[in-house]
């Protein structure tokens, strides 16, 4: 799979495309069955099958102050989307340019003109153009008028409801993280960094990585849950504490993970961190030994595989 960075860097003298837009955040049961039904669609009618993806939820211009956090990160978006077997993956910003695009010109300019759409593979809640303007309606009446077929991909429903991202959102902001899986078609899995922090894990006998995400990135709720990662191909179990250390007077959430069986130096690398279960809710223990002992029926209830 190829990946474009800018919809300036697409070539508009290339082959005909099937294409999908979306911010695909997650990329959960209800993108791959969009991005299948492209796969189809390009199969069908001899076109290349193109995904677009917006680097940034289009609310973080449009409305900052009620933007979503990222389920994903852009690096595991597009690692996810590789796997559905699409051609070609389009990294776009959304720009206050393409924000202002009005509906007619989204669709003959940059449809038509830069991407040489000939099929566009769409959700049922699809909107484009400036102020949303564009929406299933229109495009099944405008698109072909343009030579461009329109697919529209019904909902996946799962548990009597629709998936979406919002929705998955809302599980793992209760910590509800086995239920958030069943709709992603995965486990959630945050991505991070590991960086120094204060130690007390190692103090009590228990030290712990601590996971930086990016600034939009989604935590799930406060509370203990068991994780799994890999480290150099090998596959290790642990407890991950979100939460402000309340035993130990913290300010602030954090995210730290303890492996176990796990001896060495990881500061500085990504870790992508796999959420199994909820174990427990965030505690506030009498003494730090009482904490150890937590800890030691936590890591029993971890050790089962995901």
């Amino acid at each position: 799979m190829s990946v474009i960075y800018g919809l300036e860097n697409v070539r508009s003298d290339s082959a005909e495309r099937a294409v999908a837009i979306g911010v695909f955040d997650g990329v959960h049961w209800g993108h791959r069955a969009v991005f299948a039904r492209l796969a189809a669609e390009a199969k069908e009618f001899g076109l290349q099958s193109l995904v677009v993806t917006f680097e940034d939820h289009p609310s973080q211009l449009l409305a900052p102050s009620r933007a979503p956090r990222y389920i994903s990160t852009l690096d595991q978006r597009i690692e996810l989307i590789e796997t559905t077997g699409v051609d070609s993956v389009v990294v776009a910003d959304f720009s206050p340019a393409l924000a202002r695009m009005p509906r007619e010109e989204f669709l003959k300019d940059l449809l038509k003109g830069q991407l040489r759409t000939k099929r566009i593979v769409v959700g049922a809640n699809f909107q484009f153009g400036r102020n949303r303007e564009g929406d299933i309606r229109y495009l099944a009446e405008a698109a072909p008028v343009l030579g461009i077929g329109v697919v529209v991909v019904p909902a996946v429903i799962v548990d009597n409801g629709p998936v979406s991202s919002t929705r998955i959102r809302a599980l793992l902001q209760r910590g509800d993280v086995e239920e958030a899986s069943k709709l992603l078609g995965r486990r959630f899995t945050l991505r991070g960094s590991v960086v120094t922090g204060r130690q007390i894990g190692r103090t009590i006998g228990f030290p712990t990585a601590n996971i930086q995400g990016g600034p939009h990135q989604l935590i799930p709720a406060r509370g203990v849950y068991g994780v799994e990662t890999t480290i150099d191909n090998t596959l290790y179990t642990g407890v991950c504490s979100i939460g402000v250390r309340p035993t130990f007077g913290g300010e602030g959430v954090t995210v730290e993970v303890h492996l176990l069986n796990f001896q060495g130096n990881i500061y500085g690398r990504r870790l992508d961190v796999v959420f199994c279960r909820r174990l427990r809710d965030e505690m506030k223990f009498s003494s730090p030994e009482r904490l150890v002992e937590q800890i030691k029926e936590d890591l029993r209830h971890a050790s089962k595989p995901c």
